[in-house]
Order: C-alpha cells, then structure tokens, then sequence
C-alpha cells in the first residue's frame, strides 16, 4: 500500500507538471510572451529544466535496471532484454546530453564541427536517420508496446515472465496515453501536410500571422516545444518501467 501510494504521488506530480508546462507554454505564447521570456527563460531551452529532468529520469532508470541485472545468475532471455535495455538507455542518456558536453562545456572535436549540424559531440544532429529511426522506435515503445501486449491475442500464448518484461504494471498505459494524446494531433497534421505556413505577406509589405495557422499550432500543442515534452515523456515511461520492474523482479528472475 505505501508503495502504491508513493507511485501515485510520482503520477499526480508528473501529470501536473505536464498540464503546467501547457498552460505556462500557451500563456507564454498567447498572452504575456514579453513578461514569459524572462521568468521562463530556461524552462524549455537546452540544459534548462525540462531536459535536466529528463536527464535525472533515465539516470534513476539506469540505475534501477543495473541493479535488477546484477540480481541474474545466469544469461538468458529476459537478462539479456534487461543488458540491451541498459545499453539503450545510456545511449539515449548520452546522446541528451551530448556526452556530457553540455555540462562540462568541452570543444567538440573537429570532426564533429564539420559534420554535425549543431557542432555538438553527439550522433543524431548528423543526420535524419540517426535521429529519427532512434526517435521513431522509442516513440513506438512508449505508446505502443504495453496497448500491444495487453490486447493482442497472442497475450495467452507468451509466457508470464515475458508478459511481465513488457507489461510490469498497467500503470504504464496512463503514459502511453498521454503520449499519443499529445502526438497523435501533430503527427496527423505533418502525415497529410495540413499546416498551411505560419505567415502570409502583406501588401503594404511584411508579414502577419495566418489565424488558421494559430488554430492548428494549437490544437496540436505546438505552443510549447513539444519534441522536448515527448522526450520529457519518454524519460517518465523509462523511469516508471524501471521503478515497477523493480517491484516484480522476483516474477521475472529465472535462474
């Protein structure tokens, strides 16, 4: 029972501060843009408190899934799922931060500055590929893996531990719900190119916004940053997994 409580406490909080940050984000936005840009200077922009948080999420993810990974005996199945899992989540760990670049503030190296967009030392600013294809398969993760298992007709035909490894607590659809909710719009709206430009050229020279334009930013939520509240997203689904990972371990350790 404390346990549960504790988790629903992490929920609630989370779920506040996504709600907060669309408000913060729409305000700022739409209403006091001026008075915003100075008390949220930082909530949003690289190394700022969106992706510090991100940050602490997947360290404590990493941290949990070690721990689990040293309780195996012996090489299977579900110790190697755990092994990859680890890999991936220092991976994506590094690449956030650029390894460590945006903390310790090192030149990159040469190489890096010439084939790098943002001249970071990372990987998925060389190219579409190496970040999107990444992008796309934690995407689907999180929305996706846990609606899958839980509904699909093979969900009698795996084992339990293996169901477990996917699916360790229901908790999680609350996440992957939230994250198509705030995906889904934009994502249908890019797939049939419905956003017609954000600006239309005055006669009398210059520019004005297109109110269409205004309307679909914002039911698509793009009044705030929305790749870093989708990866702030990803970073909860990691955290979560590996917290109710910890609580069934003994369901999943085969020796």
């Amino acid at each position: 029972m404390y346990k549960l409580k504790k988790i629903n406490f992490l929920y609630s909080c989370f779920f506040l501060l996504v709600i907060l940050s669309l408000i913060q984000g729409y305000y700022c936005k739409y209403i006091e843009g001026h008075v915003c840009s100075e008390l949220f200077e930082n909530y949003w922009k690289e190394s700022g408190f969106i992706e510090n948080l991100q940050v602490i999420f997947v360290l404590i993810s990493i941290i949990l899934l070690i721990k689990i990974k040293f309780e195996f005996k012996k090489l299977n199945f579900i110790h190697l799922f755990i092994i990859i899992k680890i890999f991936a989540l220092t991976y994506y760990l590094g690449e956030e931060i650029s390894w460590g670049q945006h903390f310790f503030k090192w030149n990159s190296p040469i190489i890096f500055q010439e084939i790098n967009t943002q001249k970071e030392t990372n990987l998925h600013n060389i190219s579409n590929l190496l970040d999107q294809l990444p992008r796309t398969l934690v995407f689907f993760w999180c929305a996706f893996s846990l609606i899958l298992i839980n509904f699909s007709k093979f969900k009698n035909k795996i084992s339990k531990e293996f169901f477990l490894l996917i699916s360790p607590d229901k908790k999680l659809i609350y996440i992957s719900l939230l994250l198509l909710v705030l995906s889904l719009p934009d994502l249908i709206v890019d797939i049939f190119n419905f956003h017609p430009g954000h600006y239309e050229e005055l006669s009398t020279g210059g520019t004005k916004d297109l109110p269409v334009a205004i309307f679909i930013d914002k039911i698509t939520f793009n009044f705030v940053r929305l790749s870093e509240l989708h990866e702030l997203i990803f970073s909860f689904y990691f955290l979560s997994y590996s917290i109710f990972i910890n609580q069934i371990k003994e369901k999943i350790l085969i020796n």
